[in-house]
């Protein structure tokens, strides 16, 4: 498991409009039982584009598809309720991280 790792989302209850999780735990935490993530929404059906506050929960593309970082939703899961990730959005780390920063007052 690895920081900017993404997974299926194991949960019945949100998977159908969340159906991703990103791990965005630091890798040094990675003896931990579990793994803190953030939800990604389909816009289609949820939200407006222009409406989102992208400093926030920025607009990520996967597969074509648009998607919120819900950042104000992160959690946690037990690692081993994650599986196998499915990708990386590691190329997105920039946001990601101005997302988390903009969440916990650090800009």
């Amino acid at each position: 498991m690895a920081r900017f790792d993404l997974y299926n989302n194991p949960s019945p209850r949100s998977k159908a409009t969340s159906p991703f999780l990103l791990d965005v735990q630091s890798d040094d935490l990675g003896s931990l039982i579990s793994r803190v993530v953030i939800p990604l929404t389909r816009v289609a059906g949820n939200y407006t584009a222009s409406k989102v506050a992208q400093d926030l929960s920025p607009l990520i593309e996967i597969g074509g598809e648009q998607f919120v970082l819900e950042t104000p939703l992160l959690g946690a899961f037990r690692s081993g309720d994650l599986g196998l990730p499915i990708g990386s959005l590691k190329n997105e780390q920039d946001r990601i991280g101005a997302a988390l920063g903009r969440l916990f007052g650090a800009y």
